[in-house]
């Protein structure tokens, strides 16, 4: 670490709080004071979101019973909180190692340090032939990574466009197999030309937000229905919807007004540190991650939803408590 702070260009203050959070401004403490809640935001984000991530609740439809349910989550847990702890090592390593101003010559957002602190790596142990052997390894695995992710995503969105929205909703039920594949096939394309789009805007930024702002929605908008939906004997259909759609609007529609899209400025060199470039600015929302909002409003959009519907099964919440403390009554399960 002492390392990773010499080669900083920032010195001791690498180590100390303030760099990037609870930023001291001098004469604003309204400032001071936004910077430190974002701190708070994203921490929540971060600790909470990771119960509403994917990587958690398919543990619960991709097992044959509750006991292998429980193995499974809390395999997915240790390895998640794993990563987490070695995102600190390579951070500091790539700091330590290959320095800010290798990185910022590479890419001046900073997403090339691991490919970079490896090939530094392998350079130190057995030379350039190694070192090329390292970054070609860990490059492969982050397309691989990448691609997985994005090709899941542009299927599930697609195919919920196609049967969820085309032919549940504006067809009502009367398309043809044939004319759903058209759907999805060209909601796909959509879907992708889309995505290459942002894309195009936020090359040059670290994608650490996106990353934020994943959290943020699974906390917002996952986390309040699946806690509700075990623990609330009210909690109905109306609720779930509008918990789902309150947290993900609220998280994604203050992000949009934050300074992450537009109005951040790096005062030293007058270029954007936002999506949009220098000198468009409809920011509002003055906290970068918006957890610390979006967590409170998707827990009040699930519980208004809830009391605005006349809709109350206690027999079937009581099932579902015993189904998901017991495992009783799953498919497979042995436990009745």
């Amino acid at each position: 670490m002492n390392d990773a702070a010499a080669a900083s260009g920032e010195g001791r203050a690498f180590l100390e709080p303030g760099l990037r959070y609870g930023v001291e401004v001098a004469g604003d403490p309204l400032a001071t004071l936004w910077s430190k809640l974002d701190l708070i935001s994203l921490g929540l984000a971060l600790v909470l979101g990771t119960a509403g991530l994917p990587h958690i609740l398919i543990r619960f439809y991709t097992v044959p019973n509750a006991k292998a349910a429980r193995t499974s989550v809390n395999w997915a847990i240790g390895l998640i909180g794993a990563f987490y702890l070695l995102t600190l090592v390579l951070g500091f390593g790539a700091a330590a190692i290959v320095g800010r101003d290798a990185i910022a010559a590479q890419d001046p957002a900073g997403n090339t340090a691991a490919p970079q602190v490896a090939e530094a790596i392998g350079q130190q142990i057995g030379g350039g032939m190694l070192g090329a052997v390292l970054l070609a390894l860990i490059a492969a695995a982050a397309f691989a990574a990448i691609l997985s992710t994005v090709a899941g995503l542009t299927l599930a969105s697609s195919s919920s466009l196609a049967h969820d929205f085309y032919f549940s909703v504006l067809r009502r039920g009367q398309a043809s197999a044939r004319e759903q594949m058209r759907v999805a096939r060209l909601a796909a394309m959509g879907i992708g030309a889309a995505a290459i789009g942002l894309a195009i805007f936020a090359q040059n930024l670290n994608v650490a937000f996106l990353v934020a702002l994943a959290f943020a929605v699974a906390a917002s908008a996952n986390l309040p229905t699946l806690l509700l939906s075990l623990f609330w004997k009210r909690f109905n259909t109306a609720g779930t919807v509008a918990g789902i759609y309150g947290g993900l609007v609220s998280a994604v529609g203050l992000v949009f007004f934050s300074p992450v899209v537009s109005g951040k400025v790096d005062p030293e060199t007058g270029e954007s540190l936002s999506l949009f470039p220098a000198g468009v600015d409809f920011s509002w929302f003055p906290l970068e991650n918006p957890g610390l909002v979006s967590i409170p409003l998707g827990f009040a959009c699930a519980v208004i939803g809830t009391y605005l519907s006349r809709e109350h099964d206690p027999e079937r919440h009581a099932l579902l408590e015993v189904r998901a403390l017991t495992g009783a009554g799953a498919e497979g399960s042995k436990q009745y």
